[in-house]
């Protein structure tokens, strides 16, 4: 787990961070990346998971989502997309932490709210994760809520006024 997440931000933002272990190692892939943060944000059924849904990225509308984006880098490469049946993992090893999570978790929002109690900085600590994952400029994440039509800033607004 990054170094940054102490043991006050709550059992809720460290579940949600082994569900993105869980995402990661379900798809095959060697690293958690931001990706897969975002992916566990939308099903934990958290305050942030709503937020989401309001934009219509529930579970189901990120994984479109980054399909599109998957799909759209694949072309641009000059590669027909793969059938998605052909992507499963073949492997059983535990992925690493990747850059993007890493970044992603560094950008969060947790000292912002320093006024408030510690259950309730606790209670929206994985919105403030979110907010990390929202805030990067560059890669997967941002490139597909691009194609999807998602305004991050205004996400970021919206979880900054919970």
């Amino acid at each position: 787990m990054p170094e940054q997440l102490h043991d006050d931000l709550g059992v809720g933002l460290k579940a949600v961070i082994v569900r993105s272990i869980d995402e990661a190692a379900r798809r095959g892939a060697a690293k958690v990346e931001a990706e897969h943060l975002l992916l566990a944000i939308a099903g934990s059924g958290d305050v942030a998971a709503d937020v989401l849904a309001d934009v219509g990225l529930d579970y189901a509308g990120v994984e479109a989502a980054l399909r599109g984006e998957r799909e759209r880098a694949l072309r641009a490469a000059g590669i027909d997309p793969v059938a998605e049946e052909r992507l499963h993992a073949t492997g059983n090893s535990r992925p690493g932490w990747g850059a993007s999570i890493r970044d992603g978790l560094q950008r969060g929002n947790y000292k912002a709210r320093r006024d408030r109690s510690r259950a309730e900085r606790e209670r929206l600590a994985i919105a403030d994760a979110l907010i990390g994952v929202l805030r990067a400029d560059l890669g997967t994440v941002p490139r597909a809520l691009a194609y999807a039509g998602v305004d991050r800033a205004a996400l970021v607004t919206r979880l900054e006024q919970l």
